[in-house]
């Protein structure tokens, strides 16, 4: 398997992709969101965890901060820009909570925590987003954006090079990450997912799909797919470049580990998940 080495909007070269889809893996293993009390206890970990790694060996500062409104009208847009991952987390409550984890480093303390104050979220409406400096010589920063919203809820969330993740949401959706990882657990609904440059981690729940189905892609990277016993669907799935696993039968068109399409159960809506270039896994829950 091979993946192409890609560059960051101000053309300075990536890590090379096969240790940043490693590294990708473990960041998407913390960013699964999970319940929101479990997510209040995370905060702690996350903060511990933050002031321990280092980018550079220099000063960093570690931050979080929340915000709490009623949910707005339309579609909700969540933009992680090029900095950082965004997670969604469905909630029976008419209300949006917005946390935002803020990691700076610089060469001193100080500089740390000033470039932190100038790293703002920004709330307009059903717009939310991360601003911050660009081009900076001596110091970076990342702001990862963890988001609670109503369980049906319309969706457009991207992030330009991190994670994007949602677990338990049902409604029109436009998930999208050029260069990262792309989770979703327990959605429903009208929902298309893309990412470029990563891996992707799909997790049905329950016997059958809620809403219209389901259209996820990843370019160049690992699919998993995992699908509960009595699961009924029709699924589409495959991969162009790349071995496959199967835990349980159905039913292959075309070359063997390329194409799949296949009625799980009784049918139903169509699942379509499939990689362009990377293994696929097709799991039974």
């Amino acid at each position: 398997m091979s993946y192409r080495q890609t560059s960051t909007p101000n053309g300075i070269p990536k890590m090379p992709d096969s240790i940043k889809v490693l590294r990708w893996l473990v960041i998407l293993a913390a960013l699964i969101p999970p319940r929101l009390a479990h997510a209040q206890r995370d905060d702690a970990d996350w903060l511990a965890q933050c002031r321990r790694d280092g980018w550079n060996r220099r000063e960093s500062f570690c931050e979080i901060r929340q915000d709490r409104m009623r949910a707005p009208r339309g579609t909700i847009t969540v933009d992680g820009q090029r900095n950082g991952g965004v997670s969604v987390i469905g909630l029976d409550r008419d209300s949006l909570i917005v946390k935002t984890r803020v990691r700076t480093e610089a060469r001193t303390q100080a500089e740390a925590r000033d470039l932190a104050r100038q790293v703002r979220t920004v709330i307009n409406g059903s717009m939310i987003e991360v601003e911050g400096p660009r081009n900076l010589d001596d110091a970076q920063w990342n702001a990862d954006l963890l988001v609670w919203a109503p369980r049906h809820s319309d969706l457009r969330v991207s992030s330009h090079n991190g994670p994007v993740s949602v677990e338990d949401v049902s409604g029109a959706m436009e998930l999208e990450t050029s260069n990262g990882p792309l989770a979703l657990r327990g959605v429903g609904g009208d929902v298309r997912a893309r990412t470029s440059n990563g891996p992707m981690s799909i997790t049905l729940t329950g016997n059958q799909w809620d809403g219209r189905g389901l259209d996820a892609e990843t370019h160049n990277g690992p699919l998993t797919l995992r699908v509960p016993d009595g699961y009924n669907a029709h699924l589409e799935s495959g991969t162009n470049n790349g071995p496959m696993s199967l835990d349980f039968p159905v039913t292959v068109v075309g070359r063997i580990g390329r194409s799949i399409s296949t009625d799980l159960g009784s049918g139903g809506k169509t699942i379509r998940a499939v990689t362009s270039n990377g293994p696929l896994s097709i799991l039974r829950r």
